[in-house]
This record gives structure tokens, sequence and C-alpha cells, in this order.
């Protein structure tokens, strides 16, 4: 027999699991996207108003930043390794050196990733003497993270702080460190987590507080540092996360703390000296994003001004609004979960690319609209999908 034409017993496996992927709704297929200035996506030749961007602050399009990549990109490409062998330019030294300044902390470590940076420094940190409490909703990156530590995690509910509170207390004795995992802002609806109380019960049982800045950085708080500084706890928090690759509009992941802290992740997160860093163009179109991050505040005062206007349009509108965010991400969610991903591609065909996110992505039940906006996105063009939506959803007034 011709052994080409035997299939290996890992494809048919494979195939069987596609096909329920397929059937319970959940494959997904590649698009290719190309990305506009000005709010803009075009899909399959058509362009679109994109309302699926993290670019919040309209960065990854500016001419500055673009400048600035283009004239490192010029000298060299890739960083060749990683950071720990020779792969730490001086552009990675000053970007992680104006990172450390512009959040307020002592240093600043690089990752390849957001989602490396998370799993990276949970593996790093917690051992098998130690507790983590992740909050239920966090990214999957946190998750990853707890799951591949060695320490005991437990799940808590920002919902429901009084059980977290007893969860502490039957667990207090049994840790050598403990963390309080959450994130600073939940993407799937925008709501900031509540820190000022989180930091409280942290302070009471002596754990740790670890939050992952990745939607807040550049958007929320006097200075755009996040969650944190919105909510007045940057000196009581551990350790803060960030990511690179949404406000900033580049690529990457930090995480930002004590000096002797971000040393031994340098020494032991290894998705961080395991991989090879983020190219040098990278880091120098970053070092412009965070400059005007500092300079220009109105544009996240504006884009604060946009989110407040959509909800309240959107309310308006009859549409149900997830959570109270004051961060620039509006979910709307809809009973009618099986025609959401016709609505969406009616949305498209239209102008509008609206995402609807499905569970497992978001518990049963709450299925959604989430739209991201930024600082590019005209108020007619929100106004206008908005209506849109309410129209198909059979809910405008």
């Amino acid at each position: 027999m011709d052994i080409s034409l035997m299939q290996n017993p890992a494809e048919s496996i494979i195939s069987a699991r596609l096909h329920a992927l397929e059937r319970t709704g959940r494959r997904r297929f590649p698009r290719e996207v190309q990305s506009l200035p000005d709010g803009r996506i075009r899909i399959a030749g058509r362009e679109l108003i994109n309302f699926g961007s993290n670019d919040y602050l309209g960065l990854a399009h500016h001419p500055e930043v673009l400048a600035a990549f283009a004239n490192a990109a010029s000298m060299q490409a890739g960083s060749t390794a990683s950071s720990l062998i020779v792969g730490r330019s001086a552009e990675h030294a000053a970007l992680e050196y104006e990172l450390a300044e512009f959040e307020g902390v002592e240093a600043a470590l690089l990752f390849p990733t957001g989602f490396a940076a998370n799993t990276g420094t949970l593996q790093a940190l917690a051992t098998e003497n130690d507790l983590i409490f992740s909050e239920r909703e966090n990214h999957a990156s946190l998750i990853d993270g707890c799951r591949s530590a060695r320490a005991s995690t437990h799940i808590f509910s920002r919902r429901d702080l009084s059980a977290l509170r007893q969860q502490l207390i039957e667990h207090q004795s049994s840790a050598h460190l403990g963390f309080l995992v959450t994130d600073g802002v939940f993407s799937m609806d925008g709501t900031l987590a509540p820190l000022q109380e989180l930091c409280d019960l942290a302070e009471e049982f002596s754990f740790a507080v670890i939050v992952d800045e990745a939607h807040g950085t550049g958007v929320l708080g006097t200075n755009g540092r996040g969650a944190c500084e919105a909510s007045a706890v940057e000196d009581r928090v551990f350790l803060r996360i960030g990511t690179l690759s949404k406000a900033l509009g580049g690529l990457g992941g930090v995480a930002l703390g004590s000096a002797q802290t971000i040393e031994l992740l340098r020494n032991q997160a290894r998705p961080q000296f395991f991989s090879t860093a983020i190219p040098p163009a990278v880091c120098a179109a970053v070092r412009r994003s965070l400059e005007i991050v500092k300079v220009e505040p109105q544009r996240r005062e504006e884009l604060a001004r946009k989110t407040q206007e959509t909800r309240r349009s959107a309310a308006a509108l009859g549409l149900s609004l997830a959570g109270d965010s004051v961060a620039p991400i509006v979910s709307i969610l809809t009973p009618q979960q099986t025609r959401l991903p016709e609505i969406s591609q009616q949305l498209q065909e239209e102008g509008w690319f609206a995402p609807a996110i499905l569970p497992p992505t978001v518990p049963p039940g709450t299925a959604r609209f989430r739209l991201s906006l930024t600082t590019d996105h005209d108020p007619q063009d929100i106004i206008a999908v908005l209506n849109r939506m309410a129209e198909l959803l059979g809910t405008d007034k």
C-alpha cells in the first residue's frame, strides 16, 4: 500500500475536533484585513468603519510614531536574540526606563507580548508554597499563567467580595506568599475592577495585588497610567502588567514594579528570557507613542467623552449595556444569541465592522456586540451603527 495514502491517526482525530467546533459555532476562520487610519479597515476590498480595534488613541497610524519606527527599522529588522543574550538594544533599555518613569515605579521589564508578560510573571512569582486568587473573568493569559504556576489557585468573583473574604480567611495560614490577581479593565464589558476593595482585602490578609492594565494604559487616569491610577491605588498594588499593543499602538508586554521584583522576573520569567526580544523599531515607535500620551492628554479626554456619549445614546435607543464602563469598550447585550452572527454580517455588508461575542468567550446568556471606541471615530458614525443595531435587534425607540 502506498504510505502516502495512509492517513495519520492524529489527522482523523484533529478533523473530528474541527467538525465539533463547527457544529457548536466555535470554529473561527482567518480574515485578511488592511488596517487604515481614521478608525477604518479594508476587508475583501471593502472599506468599513472599524469597531474591533484596540488602537484607542489612534497611535498605530500616527505619522510621528510611524517615522520613529521607520528610522529604527532602517538600521535593524529583528532583535536577533533574547534580551539576556544580545537582544536588548539601546532602544529596549530606553523604553524600559521611560515606561518605569511614566508609571512611577522603580523598574520595568519588556516581554515579547502582553500574553507572555502575564503568563511569565505568574509562573515566575508563584511557587508551590504560594496561593493565587484569580478573578473569574480575567483575561485568558492570566488564566493560563495561573494554570501553569505551581501555586494553589482559587477563583473569586469581583461581584461577591464577601465570599472572597471568606476564602481568604480559610486559606490565609496555608501560604508562604499570596496573590490577588485581576484585570484592571475587563475586556468584554469595559468595567473596572474594584481595586480599592481588593487592596483593602490584600492588606488585611497580607496578600500582594497584581493588576493587568492592558486596556487601561494610556486611556484611564489623570496621566493615562491606567485603572490603578484612576482608582488611586498605585502605591498599594504590588505589580502592574501592561501591553504595548493597544493604546500605545505597538507590540509587546511589560511588567512594572520594584527593582528587585523586576530583577527576579528578568531571571525567572521563562517567556521573557527564552523568547527573542521585540524588534528595536517597535521600541522606538512605542517610545514616541508614550511621549504623545504624556503631552496630549486631550486624546484620552476626548475618548472619555465619546465613551459616555455612546453609552447614553445606546441606552436611549433601548439597547442593553453590559456593566458601567468608563473604558472605551461598549458592550451591548442581546438575548438573540443565534441571530448575532447574522446581524453582525448584515452590519458588515452595510459598512460597519462590529464584532459579535458569543459563549464560551463570554458566559452563557450574555452574548453581545462589543464596540471598541477610538479617538478616530466620528460621533456620527457611532450614532449610525447604534441606530442600525437597534433596528436589527428590534429595540429602537
